[in-house]
């Protein structure tokens, strides 16, 4: 027995051994110690409470001085510019302060002016992204100074409509902002989000470059009807790629409907059949898309989500069954009530002939206009088919999209939905 632990202590000695040498091999091979000077951290302060309000990080990425962050990093500023400054930190303890010249809400990226030229900048990477190439995160996170953190990228996300590069490493709160370099020192995707346990994500590159070729300085007036504008112009091809294609049929319960009509949305289902006591039956399924943008800590906006759910009455009789079925309408983004009015609603009943006698189909539509983005909107849709034996609901959310486009997606919906 000691025999044993004797040589399982060699052998795990060995083993140890064995990677620290891979490692410090690799290691030897890749050095950013210079680099550390180029992150900054990047804070959104507010005079008046004299503390930060947020922080993240950023790079130098051009040599006139032009510093790279996300735009969630900077979002309160976007929001309340007369409230708020922008603030740097250098990672020699620099303090100062920074100019917001334009932004991207849709790759989550803003361009910043730092006061000095600095010809210590990040160079963008001229070659694409290889799968599984070892990609060097760096950030400020927190107060504790610059880290790094490698790892191996696994291509784009798949359900997703923007690209994001799927990140092996665990990026910490604070690195959001920082750059995600290759072997060379040359920036291959900004830090941008994480799910925990090595699991992050990154914005592409040749994002940075577009954001960074548009050379132009926004006005702080302007930040609302630009946001709109560029809402707009992402959604528009979006939407109209759903209502110009067909949809996928897939069968739910005894109904030919539809699913994941695209790679950015992901459908699950549930049903209540393990439940012994159950009194109604149910199965259900939803599918949202996995993109979302980030505008506020209490606004966010792009959700597009469908639900579809059966109910059938086991241990109820008609009346019990009909006051069971209760129906709940809920938007998938979070606006607060500055940002947007309240849900005006309007319910209609339809026939399709579908329904049995006694039966009938009940269409609601609400919509919210947002007060601070001009021309966009949220909606939500129920359609709700009743008969004595049977409840079936149909439900769509969009959020922020121009009236013309709300109306397309319900027609869309509610002709695949009865």
């Amino acid at each position: 027995m000691l025999c044993k632990r004797f040589s399982a202590l060699i052998a795990s000695s060995l083993l140890l051994c064995a990677l620290q040498l891979f490692a410090s091999t690799n290691d030897s091979d890749v050095d950013f110690s210079d680099d550390y000077e180029r992150i900054v951290q990047i804070r959104v302060v507010s005079p008046d409470a004299g503390g930060k309000s947020s922080i993240g990080s950023g790079f130098l990425a051009t040599a006139s001085g032009l510093l790279v962050t996300n735009y969630h990093v900077i979002s309160a500023y976007v929001n309340a510019p007369d409230e708020y400054e922008i603030k740097y930190m250098t990672h020699g303890g620099e303090l100062g302060t920074l100019e917001l010249l334009d932004f991207d809400v849709i790759s989550d990226l803003a361009v910043l002016q730092y006061p000095e030229p600095e010809d210590n900048y990040f160079r963008i990477s001229d070659k694409p992204l290889e799968k599984g190439e070892v990609a060097y995160a760096l950030g400020n996170p927190g107060d504790w100074g610059v880290i790094m953190v490698p790892g191996p990228t696994n291509g784009f996300v798949e359900h997703s409509y923007e690209d994001r590069v799927l990140f092996s490493g665990s990026l910490n709160a604070g690195m959001s902002g920082g750059p995600s370099l290759n072997s060379a020192g040359e920036l291959i995707g900004v830090n941008v989000a994480t799910a925990g346990s090595q699991l992050s994500f990154l914005v592409p590159s040749n994002k940075v470059r577009d954001l960074l070729a548009r050379d132009r300085q926004l006005q702080s007036d302007d930040y609302p009807s630009e946001i709109a504008d560029q809402i707009k112009q992402w959604q528009r091809p979006r939407i109209e790629e759903l209502i110009n294609t067909g949809w996928a049929q897939e069968d739910f319960t005894d109904r030919q409907l539809f699913g994941e009509i695209r790679k950015d949305f992901q459908c699950w289902g549930d049903t209540n059949e393990s439940d012994d006591e159950r009194v109604v039956a149910r199965v259900a399924k939803t599918c949202k898309t996995g993109d979302d943008v980030y505008l506020g800590h209490d606004l966010d906006a792009g959700q597009i989500k469908f639900s579809f759910s059966d109910l059938k009455p086991i241990k109820l009789n008609r009346s019990q069954f009909a006051r069971s079925a209760r129906s709940y309408m809920s938007a998938s983004n979070s606006s607060a009530y500055k940002h947007s009015t309240n849900y005006r609603c309007q319910r209609d009943f339809i026939q399709t002939g579908k329904t049995t006698e006694g039966g009938y189909q009940r269409i609601t539509t609400c919509v919210r206009a947002y007060k601070t983005l001009p021309g966009l909107y949220d909606s939500l849709l129920l359609v709700q088919e009743h008969a004595d034996e049977q409840v079936f609901e149909a439900f769509l959310a969009l959020s922020a999209l121009e009236p013309d486009q709300i109306q397309a997606m319900n027609k869309h919906f509610v002709e695949r939905s009865l």
